[in-house]
């Protein structure tokens, strides 16, 4: 008689735990999925509201990642691109930066103006394309430093690291100060030269999505929040107890401390946060006709970056209005943000921005692990805690999707090795 499948539980459906759990389906291995939310995605979630498409703080999908290539049907996601580039407000007017691969006659026209980037840093972006070719991973052979230090070292200028990589880059670690792994800067750099950036037709919530759709039926539980991990114990808050031989922690990094005994993972740094106001707009008060980002080069805030998403995708709005995402580096919890940010947009885009209707503001607490952003090290954790429990997320190689997806197969693979099914 054959021994009985070992119980497997993945905790936690973000993007980690749903690439985990697709190893595991593909193998024909059963597992039950916890996720405490009402849906599946994690950060990477999508809200419809008034019939916009809301995503939870501000984000872009980056098609060069090797472990999104992999796994995931771009077809199927009907990716949309963004402008390789962006128009950074200095000095009282926007100023635009573009990609000379991408778009040569705007780079071209652009070429004398050097307000944001001069003739000399060109010419260093055309040395960092070399440097950062061909880059699937983060370098780990790079000695562990400062972006801003690895990019003044190499030559740029002050006045592009503060005008251009600056509101950019901080925009995507979330914090200005470029105190982010070089590595993680280099790798960034390669994907962005490589595919650029797009968004699914549907919002972000396409990816978890997809994902979620091909898991076998009945294996993911909603609404089914956590309150406690032991060994081969999965305490929920309703006070219910599931044995499972095997435990995946697919959740952030506090959550994995919070939910483990004290002593098995080291309490985290803070997390870095976001705030995104989103605005509706008529056609006529629309004055921004690019699918273009639009960035705080004059570092004045608070908004770090403007997003006309519905240019990108017109099915994040309905027909004839647009959607408009302001980006905060932070949680600020001032009342009168809604009217500061109207000011500063004013400031960019004119008094159109007065008849702009304020749809919600997002806060996102957790949005990237601090620990991993400043020092990724020679390898990823380990996804094997102990015998029978493992861990999985951005947070166990970079912080990124694609960190999320390849941190959740390596899960998987190592589960399906201890279990003795080939990987």
């Amino acid at each position: 008689m054959s021994s009985p499948a070992p119980k497997i539980v993945i905790i936690g459906a973000g993007l980690a735990g749903l690439a985990c759990a697709r190893v595991l389906a593909r193998s024909g291995v059963p597992f039950t999925l916890l996720e405490s939310s009402n849906g599946v995605g994690g950060r990477v979630r999508t809200d419809v509201v008034d019939g916009f498409r809301l995503d939870r703080g501000f984000q872009v999908f980056l098609p060069a990642y090797p472990e999104a290539r992999r796994v995931l049907d771009y077809a199927a996601l009907d990716l949309r691109p963004i402008f390789r580039g962006a128009d950074v407000f200095v000095k009282d007017r926007f100023h635009r930066v573009a990609d000379p691969v991408g778009h040569p006659v705007c780079a071209f026209k652009s070429l004398r103006d050097e307000e944001v980037v001069s003739l000399r840093d060109k010419w260093f972006t055309l040395v960092l394309r070399k440097e950062a070719f061909g880059l699937k991973e983060p370098p780990r052979g790079l000695p562990e430093m400062e972006a801003e230090d690895y990019l003044r070292e190499f030559g740029f200028s002050e006045r592009m690291i503060d005008r251009f990589f600056r509101p950019f880059f901080g925009g995507i670690f979330l914090e200005k100060d470029l105190r982010t792994s070089a590595r993680m800067l280099l790798f960034l750099f390669s994907m962005f030269d490589r595919g650029g950036s797009a968004l699914p037709a549907q919002g972000m919530q396409a990816i978890p999505d997809q994902l979620a759709v091909a898991l076998p039926p009945g294996s993911l539980k909603l609404n089914t929040p956590v309150a406690h991990v032991r060994r081969g114990e999965v305490g929920l808050d309703s006070g219910e107890l599931i044995q499972a031989d095997h435990i995946v922690l697919a959740v952030s990094e506090d959550a994995a401390f919070r939910l483990l005994p004290n002593g098995v993972v080291s309490m985290p740094k803070p997390s870095r946060s976001t705030t995104c106001l989103y605005f509706a707009a008529a056609e006529a008060d629309m004055p921004l006709k690019d699918p273009i980002l639009h960035l705080d080069g004059d570092g004045r805030g608070p908004v770090n970056s403007v997003c006309v998403l519905s240019r990108i995708a017109p099915e994040y709005a309905p027909p004839g209005q647009h959607l408009i995402s302001a980006s905060i580096i932070g949680m600020p919890s001032s009342a009168e943000l809604e009217d500061v940010v109207r000011d500063q947009m004013t400031r960019w885009f004119g008094s159109c921005v007065n008849r702009w209707r304020h749809l919600r503001s997002l806060q996102v607490r957790h949005a990237h692990p601090e620990a991993r952003q400043l020092k990724l090290g020679e390898s990823s954790l380990a996804p094997v805690i102990e015998p029978g429990l493992y861990r999985c997320g951005d947070w166990c190689e970079d912080v990124s999707i694609n960190g999320a997806l390849l941190s959740g197969r390596r899960a998987g693979e190592a589960l399906l090795r201890a279990i003795g099914e080939p990987v």
